[in-house]
């Protein structure tokens, strides 16, 4: 692994997570270099059909859930989920994706604890971010 495609890794999420919260919303810019640099890292070390499965799934199926069921998740969220898959695979981004859910619950009911009867949206990206910066880590930790 190279160790500057990692910290860009985790940089560009980190300032993704900024966004989210500050804003609600994630630039295009932001996943756009994500993909492009997570494409470079794979064509690198020889994974790009792993890569380019994780672009695709489980992206297309949060897709498909929200146009088909109304499933509230910003189309921000998707496409970091998808650039997510290349760095880390198809296989670890169900777990991104899973580990990134479960923060978000957690996180969830302690705000509805504290702000009973007050209904607003939560960020998405954070907790994304940090179960893919945990799950990388993890991938890189195996290769050694």
């Amino acid at each position: 692994m190279n160790i500057w495609l990692a910290s860009a890794f985790v940089l560009l999420l980190l300032l993704c997570s900024i966004s989210d919260i500050k804003k609600r919303i994630i630039p295009n810019q932001l996943v756009i270099l994500l993909l492009a640099l997570g494409l470079l890292q794979s064509w690198l070390y020889f994974y790009l059909a792993d890569a380019l499965l994780g672009l695709l799934f489980p992206s297309l199926l949060l897709f498909l859930a929200k146009s088909k069921w109304n499933f509230y998740i910003g189309a921000g969220d998707i496409k970091l989920l998808s650039a997510i898959g290349i760095w880390v695979g198809w296989h670890a981004n169900i777990y991104v994706l899973l580990a990134g859910g479960v923060l978000a619950l957690v996180y969830a009911g302690i705000v509805g604890c504290l702000r009973r009867g007050q209904a607003s949206s939560i960020p998405f990206a954070p907790f994304l971010s940090a179960a893919a910066i945990a799950i990388y880590a993890g991938l890189v930790v195996q290769q050694l």
